[in-house]
């Protein structure tokens, strides 16, 4: 049995600081093992010595009969070492106490040297500063959070999972599951990571067989590359993953040389790489856990088509909002599914959200028009909005929905209030998909239709630099006099472009050291008097000028950068000069193939003005992925610190990059 198994299902467990004392984390970690069922064997330790009814108690871990699977160290900070020196064999240790890494530097040395002693004893080390586990349906409550103060019958297991460095999180999401009469199957808490991480608490509770779906509260992220593979490992085993990124704004982030490092902010890398692994991103942990839920109950749809059915306008309204806001597909309804709606409506529509109106006709009607869209075979998956309805008609409702056995997921959106609060507890104890967060309902329809990421290889990497990669550049000619660039000018053709040439030069516009739309000898001339001077000024060692061709058009910027978290990244972003303000930016692990690559494409917030704006031509967005895919694989293989193509002009007939940076390590 491996170590993390061991944690999460010991069949022994060792209490370091047991105390006879219930207030005191010791003592009440014993009771709460006896009172929520654990069955398994458990040992006292305390130097003391005190006396403690039904459980030997021993000076050390040593003396113990044999290494326990677990030790649950319920001691100060300055007794912790003795604990886990002491701790050779046992699988894990889990360390309640603070005052680590998180209260300094002398705290983080303290830390690394309690995860070195752990190394030493062959351990692994849930902490410092971790809440601990509790999975109810084996009576495991090696925790002191305050959820254990509910009666043992309200803490019930549940099919999702939550692992989060936050032991204060992982209690108020067992509180709100038993508050809604439900629960969870477990929590993990990593606290400061000395050792074990967030990715390793989430690929162990993927593995247990009633863990459904994994929510994931993300603040730190120290091992990307471990955390993409847990994820990846998790669709594997068929179990989806809901990710509440929490801390990840832009403070303390690291300006890079680049726009696309400027802009490699924690939440925008955060988003890419969720997006890319098919996962579901909420705002709140309450949020996550309600979307999780949801995609724990219902199969995986098999395509985007999805449809609202409601009797609320408002609601209708609402819903088209939120779900255009989240990428979800509502077309409308064909001919002959309308023209089979409307006899079923009351003063309603019949269009996407489907509003029955305000009176629906009996109290199976709504039912009959769920089940109706969910077998058109013109949907995906269907959300069934009950709002406030006659009470009369709330047992007769549920009935009738549970009675469906539609070809496509439902989801049930139930916002009838308290009015409604039988129907609501009925259908949750059917063990279906069902919500009362309208935002959390469009969000897992929109995590249906996603595609889980599993392991496999997105293309192969290339080698060398992006002149080699078969790119369409416009390189011009570099000019070191006046008359050079002029001549330079006069073989390209007008209009030209002059920029300045230096060595790392990366944000030129800024300095005022490109001049644009250059129509003669002169202004060529003029020009590289401008841009020169311009980049000496600020510094820079200028070899020169570069005289491009002027190529106006719809500016992109592609790149990739490593992270030192999840490592090569690649990026594609609306272009101009205000890229960084904007910040309209899609991020992903790189490589990527030309599938992915369209994906990220169409996260941009400005994606319709590659269709065409104003006029204009629309853009080759395939080519813009192929190229997105080739830059990818180049960032893979090089394994420099940043690479960027900016701008990549559409000009109307083709893509040219017309500036690129290469930034060694």
């Amino acid at each position: 049995m491996s170590p993390l198994t061991r944690l999460v299902d010991p069949g022994s467990i060792a209490i370091a600081g047991l105390s006879s004392n219930p207030a005191k984390h010791g003592g009440r970690v014993l009771a709460n093992l006896r009172r929520f069922g654990f069955r398994g064997r458990v040992w006292g330790v305390n130097p003391s010595l005190p006396g403690v009814e039904g459980v030997d108690v021993y000076a050390s871990v040593g003396e113990l009969p044999r290494p326990p699977d677990l030790v649950v160290a319920a001691v100060p900070a300055g007794a912790m070492m003795d604990v886990v020196e002491s701790s050779v064999g046992v699988g894990a240790v889990i360390v309640f106490a603070a005052g680590f890494a998180e209260s300094g530097a002398e705290g983080a040395v303290l830390q690394e040297e309690l995860a070195d002693a752990a190394r030493l004893a062959g351990t692994r080390l849930l902490g410092p500063n971790s809440g601990g586990v509790i999975r109810p349906g084996r009576g495991l409550t090696a925790s002191f959070l305050t959820c254990l103060d509910r009666p043992s019958g309200e803490l019930r297991p549940g099919p999702v999972a939550v692992v989060t460095q936050s032991g204060g999180i992982g209690s108020y999401l067992h509180n709100l599951a038993a508050g809604q009469g439900g629960g969870l199957a477990i929590t993990i808490s990593t606290g400061n990571e000395a050792d074990i991480r967030l990715a390793e608490a989430l690929d162990v509770v993927a593995q247990l067989d009633e863990v459904r779906a994994v929510v994931a509260v993300v603040e730190t992220v120290r091992d990307g590359v471990a955390l993409i593979e847990s994820v990846e490992s998790a669709h594997a085993r068929g179990k989806r993953v809901v990710a509440c990124p929490i801390g990840s704004g832009d403070r303390g982030s690291q300006m890079m040389t680049s726009h696309t490092g400027a802009m490699a902010l924690p939440r925008d890398v955060l988003a890419g790489v969720f997006d890319s692994l098919g996962v579901v991103t909420a705002e709140t942990p309450a949020e996550a856990y309600e979307v999780a839920g949801i995609l724990a109950r219902a199969p995986h749809a098999g395509g985007e088509r999805a449809a609202v059915v409601t009797h609320s306008g408002g609601t209708a309204l609402l819903l088209s909002d939120l779900a255009e806001r989240a990428g979800v597909s509502l077309p409308l309804p064909g001919d002959g599914l309308a023209a089979r709606i409307r006899p079923l409506l009351d003063h309603g529509v019949a269009g996407n959200p489907v509003d029955m109106g305000g009176i629906i006709g009996g109290a199976g009607r709504f039912a009959e028009v769920v089940g109706l869209v969910a077998g058109s075979g013109e949907y995906d998956a269907v959300m069934a909005v009950s709002t406030a309805h006659p009470p009369s008609h709330t047992a007769q409702r549920v009935a009738t929905l549970l009675d469906l056995e539609p070809p496509v997921p439902v989801i049930q959106l139930w916002m009838a209030g308290d009015q409604g609060a039988e129907g609501l507890a009925t259908l949750r104890a059917g063990d279906i998909a069902v919500t009362e967060e309208p935002r959390a309902a469009v969000l897992a329809l929109a995590g249906l239709s996603l595609e889980p990421s599993t392991a496999g290889s997105p293309g192969h990497p290339i080698a060398g630099s992006p002149h080699s990669w078969g790119l369409p550049l416009e390189t011009g000619t570099v000019a070191t006099t006046r008359e050079q660039a002029a001549s330079a000018a006069d073989e390209l053709g007008y209009p030209t472009v002059v920029k300045a040439e230096a060595s790392g030069l990366a944000h030129k516009t800024e300095l005022g050291a490109v001049l644009l739309d250059l129509r003669s000898r002169d202004d060529v001339m003029s020009a590289f008097d401008v841009a020169t001077s311009a980049a000496r000024s600020a510094g820079w060692e200028v070899s020169g000028v570069r005289v491009q061709r002027y190529r106006p058009g719809l500016e992109m910027v592609v790149g990739g950068v490593i992270d030192e978290s999840f490592g090569p990244l690649v990026s594609v972003g609306i272009g101009g000069t205000h890229t960084e303000v904007t910040r309209d930016v899609a991020f992903s692990p790189a490589p990527v193939d030309e599938r992915r690559a369209l994906k990220m494409i169409d996260r941009l917030r400005g994606r319709q003005v590659l269709d065409g704006w104003r006029g204009e031509s629309p853009a080759d967005v395939a080519e813009l992925a192929r190229i997105l895919s080739i830059v990818s694989r180049g960032v893979a293989a090089l394994g420099v610190r940043e690479v960027e193509i900016n701008p990549l002009i559409w000009d109307g007939g083709e893509w040219v990059a017309v500036d690129w940076l290469v930034v060694g390590e």
